[in-house]
């Protein structure tokens, strides 16, 4: 009878045998299981049952049924880079994962996800729960070995920017840049000793990775460069004398400073005159010629100094020593009236840029300043003195001219008006009318007005009129035209009529309901009247005070009726005026203002 386990799984073996000796074993399905002839182990290929048979001889045999349980083969691949993961699986569902070398690599038992630890091989099995098992060769292959970045570093703006390297690397061994995660520039193959990437110039975090070119295993190098950047510092340099500008007075000693812009903590320079070397530190001191050319170079210390060097120059110009002068200047004149103010200018010659200016008033310091204005009196003295500030004097103060103010008393007239024959006359008749001023000197200006209007043409000390009506003001203004005349005084007289008839007759005939209006008026007025018998026209003449013809018209009249319309030039002026109407040998004065 054949003893033995009759299940095996495929690609796994049992024994069996059988307590007579000397027979032989056979499969009945090689394809399902095969047997070894003379030690009955059975081996499963692929699933499904065979009969094992054990013969002693042709007729005398034994066998027995053997189920071979089928296991698919393992899906994955078969190397895995250290540090990496891979994944295994098998369409036989129902198993576990296990591998037998766990310093190489690890296994999840569900998910078949293996992870690489060591460089080295070791046996993936996946197991299912009848015991039936699969096995899968995994090579795990080391990876590069690993170096320590080094560079990177803070760079000045301008230049190229900083190297990054690796202090060490192997041939087989591809280094790839990344910054900030991303790959730059072109890999560089290992040397067997430190490699360098760069000049670098973008800001950021750089690291190096190391691929082997063979297995495309990878491994980050340890380290990371910083780059970053700093402003570049222009440096500058400009030169300050002693004596504040690029003069110098003759047979005098300047001392020339360099004022750094970026100069840094310890900076250097060389002076140059005119071209030769001269001296070195921040200032030099030498007594120059007109035209020299002093320069310096500063050479900067600062950090990111770019470039490294500033230079400037300055032409010296030599001055001779000279004295100051100042004069005054009076404004309106040195002459015055009383009560006006006068104003004092002073001018200089080397005064030099803020001059100080003292005035003296009779002697006395009476104010500071460039002017002075005050009201003076008859007679006072006036001189400046200066104290110059320009930079190459023989001495620094002068005195000015002496001015001499003469101040006049104001002339104010007093006027006095009299009338020839007096101040009663007659209609129509001729009165004259004379001015006299006292304290009005001999230059005088006169304006006669009658009831305030200025009276054209009526400009001499004597106004002769016989236009003039009863209870007329008549005024005479007067000015004098002296240096300090100016302020005008009147006086005037009341002129009474003591004849009064609006119409003297010359025969029988007269005028009656004689009427003009309106008055006052602006040049165009009415005249109507009545006059006695068969008259055919009426003259009609207009004069002004001073007695000229301004108007003529020559009015028909129907049965003794008068009817005109009179109508003025309009460039007669403002005033009192006169219409005389005659006509058959009567004659009629009427008065009136023109008002515009």
């Amino acid at each position: 009878m054949i003893t033995g386990r009759d299940t095996v799984c495929a690609g796994d073996a049992i024994n069996l045998s059988d307590s007579t000796v000397g027979g032989v074993w056979s499969s009945s399905d090689t394809a399902k299981a095969i047997v070894n002839p003379y030690t009955g182990l059975v081996t499963g290929v692929y699933g499904g049952s065979a009969t094992i048979t054990y013969a002693t001889s042709p007729t005398c045999y034994v066998t027995k049924m053997v189920v071979i349980n089928a296991l698919l083969p393992i899906i994955g691949d078969t190397s895995v880079c250290a540090g990496s993961s891979t994944f295994f699986s098998d369409l036989t569902p129902g198993g576990a994962w296990s591998i037998n070398n766990i310093s190489v690599a690890t296994i999840n038992p569900s998910t078949g996800v293996a992870y690489g630890l060591a460089s080295g091989i070791t046996v993936v099995t996946y197991t299912l729960p009848n015991g039936c098992t699969r096995k899968q060769i995994l090579q795990v292959i080391g990876l590069p070995l690993n170096y320590y970045v080094f560079g990177g570093g803070i760079y000045c703006e301008g230049t190229a920017g900083v190297t990054i390297g690796l202090n060490g690397s192997d041939t087989e061994i591809n280094y790839k840049l990344y910054r900030n995660d991303t790959a730059v520039g072109d890999s560089l193959n290992g040397t067997g000793g430190a490699i360098f990437f760069g000049p670098i110039a973008p800001t950021g975090m750089y690291t190096i990775v190391g691929m082997n070119v063979r297995t495309g295993c990878s491994k980050q190098m340890s380290n990371v460069a910083v780059v970053g950047t700093t402003p570049a510092n222009v440096p500058s340099v400009s030169i300050t004398s002693s004596t504040g500008n690029d003069t110098v007075c003759l047979l005098a000693a300047a001392t020339y400073s360099a004022v750094p812009v970026n100069g840094g903590p310890s900076p250097s320079y060389q002076w140059y005159v005119n071209g030769a070397s001269a001296g070195t530190g921040p200032t030099y001191s030498y007594m120059p010629s007109n035209g020299d050319e002093i320069s310096v170079t500063l050479f900067s210390t600062a950090v990111c100094a770019l470039p490294g060097t500033a230079d400037t120059s300055m032409i010296v110009s030599i001055i001779p020593r000279v004295s100051p002068t100042v004069s005054i200047y009076v404004l309106p004149s040195d002459t015055v009236c009383l009560f006006t103010p006068v104003t004092l200018e002073a001018a200089s010659v080397y005064g030099g840029p803020s001059p100080v200016y003292r005035w003296m008033k009779n002697g006395i310091s009476s104010a500071v300043g460039s002017s002075y204005t005050y009201l003076p009196e008859d007679g006072d003295h006036i001189l400046a003195v200066i104290k110059s500030d320009y930079q190459c004097l023989n001495v620094d103060s002068a005195y000015s001219n002496i001015e001499n103010i003469t101040v006049q008393p104001l002339l104010i007239p007093t006027v006095s008006v009299t009338a020839h024959p007096g101040t009663t006359i007659g209609v129509g008749q001729y009165d004259t009318l004379v001015v006299t001023v006292l304290n009005g000197g001999t230059a005088l200006h006169y304006q006669w007005e009658i009831n305030s209007s200025a009276v054209p043409g009526a400009t001499n000390d004597t106004f002769v009129s016989n236009t003039i009506a009863d209870q007329d003001t008549v005024t005479c203004v007067v000015t004098s035209a002296e240096f300090c005349g100016g302020l005008p005084a009147s006086a005037g007289l009341v002129i009474t009529d003591t004849l009064i008839p609006t119409v003297y007759v010359s025969d029988i005939r007269s005028f009656e309901n004689l009427r003009l209006a309106p008055n006052p008026n602006s040049g165009t007025f009415n005249i109507e009247g009545t006059l006695g018998g068969d008259v055919p026209a009426a003259k009609i003449d207009v004069t002004d005070v001073l007695g000229q013809l301004v108007y003529t018209l020559t009015e028909p009249m129907q049965k003794g009726l008068l009817k005109a319309k009179v109508s003025l030039d309009a460039g007669l002026t403002n005033g009192v005026y006169f219409v005389r109407i005659s006509a058959g040998g009567a004659a009629a004065v009427k008065r009136f203002v023109l008002s515009r």
